[in-house]
């Protein structure tokens, strides 16, 4: 197969010659790099266009003009987290152990005032770079109003990322509707291209954790990645959380999910893992009531197979004891 290129005019000869691709500078090739009907490409001229270098803002979590969706139960931390991310995004800086790249990010809150907000902001006593926050409770994203008043925002910041939290307030319509559901995504897919950026939508978890986020499915089918963060440890007044990728399109699944703990109102990474036994334990513990197995293997801590191991361990170690099969408490 000959290599590609195109005919041009000799500017010499005033002759029409063929002329190979790579024989012509990044900078020729940039200006022949032109869309036709709007936005397609020739594939050949394609391949050599001077794309970004690094295609994720945090590393494979989320990529380059892509959706990441992260979804917890009430009172997990999820406004610290999207905070936290925030700054770390705002300044390049490592979020919970994953590199991002450096870019301005704009965080829309729809649940908490401003007084509540400046306050948590202030209580990090960190700095927030090339980071826009806004609040506010009626702007809904299913209607025209709300999606000018987003698009006025957006044209001001020009951000790199764009935050939404939490979903179930931006829709006037029912989540659990697809219709309802696909009209703001149809939108967002419009602020993605039109700003050239990324979004990151927190979600709230239904009542039973292993059917993940509420509402319509089409969100999940709609990002790209889709992260579950759950409170793994109440005892204390410490709040621990697991972040673990339920899927991640454009990046291989980890060995093991992010463990942390709320720290100076951060999240910090715990020194260690902890193993699958000290989690169902802790997970029993903290539930103060008679757990289901199907409930520990909702809640993300291991394989069937190492779940059940450890509770076989914990209850010949007499700190839990099974009440009947397939449920278990802690010892009193």
């Amino acid at each position: 197969m000959s290599e590609p290129g195109l005919w041009i005019i000799d500017p010499e000869t005033s002759e029409e010659r063929y002329v190979l691709y790579s024989e012509l500078e990044a900078e020729t090739i940039r200006g022949l790099i032109k869309p036709v009907g709007g936005f397609v490409f020739s594939a050949d001229l394609f391949m050599r266009a001077n794309l970004p270098t690094v295609p994720f803002y945090v590393e494979n979590w989320l990529p380059r003009r892509g959706r990441c969706l992260i979804y917890a139960p009430a009172k997990t931390g999820k406004s610290y987290l999207c905070l936290q991310l925030s700054r770390c995004v705002g300044v390049g800086e490592p979020f919970l152990g994953l590199t991002t790249v450096q870019g301005t990010v704009l965080y829309t809150q729809f649940e908490l005032g401003e007084e509540i907000l400046r306050r948590r902001l202030l209580e990090t006593g960190r700095e927030y770079s090339n980071v826009w926050v806004g609040t506010t409770f009626s702007m809904k994203l299913d209607s025209e109003v709300g999606q000018r008043q987003l698009r006025t925002a957006m044209s001001a910041v020009e951000p790199a990322v764009l935050i939404l939290d939490p979903w179930y307030k931006t829709l006037r319509g029912d989540e659990n509707e697809a219709t309802d559901v696909i009209r703001i995504l149809d939108f967002l897919d419009e602020l993605i291209e039109s700003f050239d950026c990324s979004l990151v939508i927190i979600h709230h978890a239904g009542k039973d954790l292993s059917k993940r986020g509420r509402g319509s499915s089409v969100l999940e089918d709609w990002v790209d990645s889709y992260i579950q963060m759950t409170r793994t440890g109440t005892h204390d007044e410490t709040l621990r959380v697991k972040l673990k990728p339920i899927f991640l399109r454009h990046a291989p699944l980890p060995n093991e999910p992010i463990e942390a703990e709320l720290r100076n109102f951060e999240f910090e990474l715990t020194n260690r893992t902890s193993t699958v036994k000290e989690q169902v334990f802790r997970f029993i513990e903290s539930a103060n009531k008679v757990v289901s197995c199907s409930e520990l293997f909702s809640a993300g801590i291991g394989s069937n197979t190492s779940v059940y191991e450890a509770l076989k361990s914990l209850v010949a170690e007499s700190v839990i004891e099974k009440v009947r099969r397939g449920e278990y408490k802690k010892r009193t």
